[in-house]
């Protein structure tokens, strides 16, 4: 391969890698690129906001363990995908399914006998973590009964007291 030859390849490379990262970059794009040869490509489309289901589904049975991992550890990777990452043959990335907060109850009691000890770890961390998380809020709620107000279901944890309005 001839030197220039060498050099409009890496900056095709690094064009796509660059039309990866963007979050503007349309979806449609994004599905594609999901498809890259590119294991750089990829992983920055996993990492892209702007991924929706389809390039998360591809990405998802990626051959390559980081870009899966990418995917296990997104916030609104869908719970389905989810299902599917965790009987992943990479430790890795099962534990990343059972740290996301978006896995499901049911799809955690299945891991909950994984034979990765790590992985049964962060399982039984996140089964703690929900069950705090829920007597807190039956806590809040029982305060909030005793003190006379009626819980409200609206009131977000950054508005604090605030309540949003409803439509009626």
């Amino acid at each position: 391969m001839t030197d220039d030859r060498e050099e409009q390849l890496m900056s095709w490379v690094t064009r796509e890698q660059t039309i990866a990262s963007r979050r503007g970059t349309p979806w449609y794009q994004l599905d594609t690129l999901a498809r890259s040869r590119d294991v750089k490509t990829r992983l920055r489309v996993a990492k892209n906001p702007s991924a929706e289901d389809a390039a998360l589904w591809v990405l998802a049975r990626d051959a390559d363990l980081d870009v899966r991992e990418q995917v296990a550890r997104r916030d609104d990777v869908p719970v389905r995908v989810l299902a599917l990452l965790s009987s992943d043959v990479s430790a890795r990335v099962r534990s990343a399914v059972a740290r996301n907060p978006g896995t499901s109850a049911t799809t955690l009691r299945g891991m909950s006998e994984d034979p990765h000890h790590g992985v049964r770890f962060a399982v039984q961390a996140a089964q703690r973590l929900r069950e705090r998380s829920a007597a807190e809020v039956e806590a809040a709620v029982e305060e909030a009964r005793e003190a006379g107000q009626e819980p409200d279901e609206q009131r977000t944890p950054a508005a604090g007291a605030a309540r949003v309005p409803s439509v009626a």
